[in-house]
Order: structure tokens, then C-alpha cells, then sequence
């Protein structure tokens, strides 16, 4: 909890512009996806205690299609992207060209649903950690998503379970990604555990030293 409390501007101005560079760089991969041009931007940014995450993302009782990726190597923890329905039912629609939406609890529909969704989360997560592996000089990797139809905060308080509750803090990214004319809305959140902040705050203040 002292880590969260003691974030410079510095250090929370780095994590933020990280996620720019990471979200902004994935509409070149989501693009040749679809075959058309797709415009992303970051909203809004913020970093919270696990405990007001799901009032800072927003969770709500309706369902989402939420992906869950590993992050590897030099730290440790999960990324967690999650799609409104309708939004994900927009993105489906643009990267399948079907015209009638179909309902994502559709059986015939839902496993191709799911693994583009997966394919979308996955580019979404490998441009973020390749940013800040090369931003923080990091060696970083990520595991092979997983994606789920559920309520955000079921599927938030499993990963949370996962990890032992040794989270203190998420980084929440606000997205949004215009796709054939459709506007796709999207949450990405960072957990990471105790260890990995602080390597990640060391190599974010080694920054300021090196510029001094």
C-alpha cells in the first residue's frame, strides 16, 4: 500500500504515457486485422488501490467479454482487457463482416467470437508490454490469452484470487478504437505484485537520474 501512496508525477506521468504509446501502436496490427484503417486513443488513464478498481473502471452487472493474458519475465503479473457487450459485438461484426449481429450467448457464434476477441486482446496486451519493455529496458513476455463472457468484477476478483491477492494496485486504460465507422469501447488493466512495481518504479526513476 506504501508503494501506491508514494508515486511521484514523474513516475505516474511514465506509466501513463506508456500506455498512450502501447494502445496507440496497436491500430497498425488491429488495421491489417480488418483490412481498414483504425484509429485508437486513450480516454483516460488511472492508478488505484485493488479495492476501487471496479468503481474506477466502471464495472457494472452487465456482461463483458473479458481476456486474460499473463505477463512474464522480468515482471510479474496479469493484463486484463475487457469489451462491453455491445462493443464487442461492434468489433466482431467489423472483424467478421457479418452485417446481422448476433447475440454473443449464440452457440454457433460464440467460440469464433471468442477467439477473435482473444486475437484482438492479445495484440492490445503485446503492444502495450513491448512498449514498456523497451521504454524500461525490461525483458518482457506474455502467455496466450484467455478470453470469457462474464461480469467484469467476477471475472476481475478470479484474477485477483489467482494471483493470492498480493496485488496492491491496477493501472486502468480507458480505450477507445473506431473501426469500419463502428466506436469500440474497451477497459485494459494492469496488476502487477509488489515486487514487479517496485522494479518497475526503479527503472522508471533510473530514467530521472540518467536526464539529471
Amino acid at each position: 500500500m506504501e508503494e501506491i501512496t508514494s508515486l511521484s508525477e514523474f513516475e505516474y506521468g511514465a506509466l501513463k504515457e506508456i500506455g498512450n504509446i502501447g494502445i496507440g501502436n496497436s491500430a497498425v496490427s488491429l488495421s491489417r486485422l480488418v483490412n481498414s484503417l483504425v484509429c485508437t486513443k486513450v480516454i483516460d488513464t488511472e492508478l488505484g488501490l485493488i479495492e476501487d478498481i471496479p468503481k474506477i473502471a466502471g464495472f457494472s452487472e452487465s456482461p463483458v467479454m473479458g481476456t486474460l493474458i499473463r505477463i512474464k519475465e522480468d515482471l510479474n503479473g496479469y493484463i486484463l482487457v475487457f469489451f462491453p457487450e455491445t462493443s464487442a459485438e461492434s468489433l466482431y461484426i467489423s472483424l467478421s463482416g457479418e452485417e446481422i449481429e448476433k447475440n454473443l450467448t449464440d452457440p454457433v457464434k460464440r467460440s469464433l467470437k471468442i477467439s477473435l476477441i482473444e486475437e484482438v486482446s492479445h495484440i492490445l496486451a503485446g503492444t502495450y508490454v513491448t512498449s514498456l519493455a523497451k521504454f524500461l529496458k525490461l525483458n518482457l513476455s506474455i502467455s496466450i490469452p484467455y478470453a470469457t463472457y462474464d461480469i467484469s468484477d467476477s471475472i476481475f476478483n478470479s484474477v485477483i484470487t489467482e494471483m493470492g491477492y498480493i496485488a496492491d494496485f491496477a493501472f486502468v486504460l480507458d480505450a477507445e478504437f473506431l473501426i469500419k465507422e463502428k466506436r469500440i469501447k474497451g477497459n485494459v488493466l494492469t496488476l502487477l505484485d509488489p515486487k514487479s512495481l517496485s522494479c518497475l518504479l526503479e527503472r522508471i526513476n533510473s530514467m530521472i537520474n540518467q536526464n539529471a
